[in-house]
C-alpha cells in the first residue's frame, strides 16, 4: 500500500487516459522520484532494465509443510519484493526455503518476456515448497504507481483523473487491467486507494495527494470509486487490496521516508467508508498502514496495533480476509523497530501477511515470527493466506 518501495523512476510521465476520465482542464502530474511515498509496499534501487533476470536454474525439491508445524507455516506469512533488477534465482530460492507466500514487484518493469519469466519462475518455486502457487502481487493503481509498463498493459489515469469522470469508466480500465495481469502470470493487484485526502492538505500530503493517488476528498465520492476498482480488477480474475487502512489521507509524511501521524482520524470517522465499500465489493485483502492514529492508538502504529486491526477492522468493518501490512522491510516508519521483531508484532496484532521489501532481512523476521508469535496465530493466519491462494489462478 505499498513507494520506494514501489520504487518509481524520476521523470515517469502520466499516461493516456480515456475521455470519460480526463478532468476538464488537462493537469500536470508532478514526477515521482526514486521513491513512492506513503504507503508503498518497499524499497528497491531503481534498475536500467530488465535484463539481469536471470531464469536459468531449476527449483529445489518439493516438499510439503506440515499444517500442524508453525515453523513450517511462518514463512507463508509473508511476501518479499522483487524487483527487476534482482537476482531472480536468489529469491526464487528464499521463496522455496523459508516457503514464502509469494512475491510483489517493485519498480518499473518495462519487458512483458520478464515480467512472464519471472512470474513462471516464482510460481514454480511456491509449487517446490508444496504450494499450488504464489501470490505474486504488484501495484498497479495507475498513473504514476504502476509496476507494470510493458506494451502488453494498457496505461491508466491517476486515481485522482479517474475520480472526475464515471464509476463505470473506472471498473472498465480496472476490468482491463485485472485482465492483462492474470495472463502474464499475476494474481493479487495492491490497489485501490481508499484515502480520502485531506482538502485543508491536498498536495501537502505527500503519500496520497502530491502523487493524484486518492479518488477524492469527499469520503462517499471515494467509496463509489472503490467499489469500482474492487469490482473491476475481480471481474479480470485479480484478488485486490483496499489501503492503507485506516487511511494517509490526513497525513503530511510519508511512512516509506519517515514517522507519519494522523491526529484526526477516529474508529467513527467518516472517511473509513471507503474501506467499507471496499469490503463490501468482496475484496479479499486490506492493508494496514504504518502511520499513528492518535484518536485510535496513541502507543503504536496501525500495523502494530491490536485496536485498529482487530477491533476496528476485524470487529466494528467485519472483515474476515486476509490482512496485509505496509513493508515492514525498508519503510522508515518501522526503522526503530527490531528486524526479528516486526513481522511477529503484525501477526500478534492480528495481521496476516507481512510485505518485506528488503529480501535480506526475510530470514531474520520468518525466525521471529516462528519464535515470537503463538501457534495459534500463525495457523489462523496461514488457513486464511492459504485459503486466498486457493482461489486464484496461476
Amino acid at each position: 500500500m505499498v513507494l520506494s518501495r514501489r520504487a518509481l523512476l524520476a521523470g515517469a510521465a502520466l499516461t493516456p487516459v480515456l475521455a470519460s476520465c480526463a478532468p476538464a482542464a488537462p493537469r500536470t502530474e508532478p514526477t515521482a522520484s526514486a521513491s513512492t511515498p506513503g504507503g508503498g509496499t518497499g524499497s528497491a534501487p531503481p534498475s536500467p532494465a530488465d535484463s539481469s533476470v536471470s531464469v536459468s536454474r531449476s527449483p529445489s525439491p518439493s516438499r510439503t509443510p506440515s499444517p500442524d508445524d508453525p515453523a513450517e507455516l511462518a514463512g507463508g506469512c509473508m511476501l518479499v519484493g522483487l524487483s527487476a533488477g534482482s537476482d531472480l534465482e536468489e529469491v526464487a530460492a528464499l521463496v522455496t526455503r523459508h516457503r514464502l507466500a509469494g512475491v510483489f514487484l517493485l519498480g518499473h518493469w518495462t519487458s512483458t518476456s520478464r515480467i512472464r519469466a519471472a512470474t513462471a519462475r516464482i510460481h514454480r518455486a511456491a509449487r517446490a515448497a508444496g504450494a499450488p502457487r504464489a501470490l505474486i502481487a504488484a501495484d498497479q493503481e495507475g498513473g504514476l504507481v504502476a509496476n507494470l509498463r510493458s506494451s502488453d498493459f494498457s496505461p491508466m489515469p491517476s486515481a485522482s483523473r479517474m475520480g472526475t469522470g464515471s464509476a463505470a469508466s473506472c471498473q472498465a480500465l480496472t476490468r482491463t487491467m485485472g485482465t492483462q495481469m492474470t495472463r502474464a502470470g499475476l494474481n493479487l493487484v495492491l490497489a485501490p486507494v481508499a484515502d480520502v485526502v485531506d482538502p485543508q492538505l491536498g498536495s501537502g500530503n505527500a503519500p496520497i495527494g502530491a502523487l493524484h493517488r486518492g479518488f477524492g476528498t469527499d469520503p462517499a465520492t471515494v467509496g463509489r470509486f472503490v467499489t469500482a476498482a474492487v469490482t473491476g480488477y475481480r471481474q479480470g480474475g485479480v484478488a485486490t487490496t483496499v489501503k492503507h487502512f485506516p487511511g494517509l489521507g490526513a497525513v503530511r509524511a510519508n511512512t516509506d521516508l519517515a514517522v507519519a501521524a494522523d491526529t484526526t482520524t477516529s474508529a467513527d470517522s467518516a472517511n473509513l467508508g471507503p474501506f467499507r465499500s471496499g469490503i463490501a465489493a468482496g475484496s479479499q485483502t486490506v492493508m494496514v498502514s504504518s502511520a499513528i492514529y492518535s484518536r485510535i492508538d496513541p502507543t503504536a502504529p496501525a500495523v502494530f496495533s491490536l485496536k485498529v486491526i482487530p477491533n476496528l477492522l476485524r470487529s466494528a468493518l467485519r472483515f474476515a480476509g486476509v490482512v496485509l501490512s505496509d513493508d515492514l522491510g525498508s519503510a522508515k516508519a518501522v526503522a526503530a523497530v527490531p528486524v526479528r521483531d516486526r513481522g511477529s508484532r503484525f501477526l500478534n496484532a492480528g495481521g496476516d501477511l507481512a510485505l518485506c521489501a528488503d529480501s535480506s532481512l526475510v530470514p531474520t523476521m520468518v525466525e521471529g515470527i516462528t519464535a515470537r508469535t503463538s501457534a495459534e496465530r500463525i495457523r489462523e493466519s496461514s488457513s486464511r493466506i492459504g485459503t486466498l491462494i486457493s482461489g486464484l489462478p496461476g
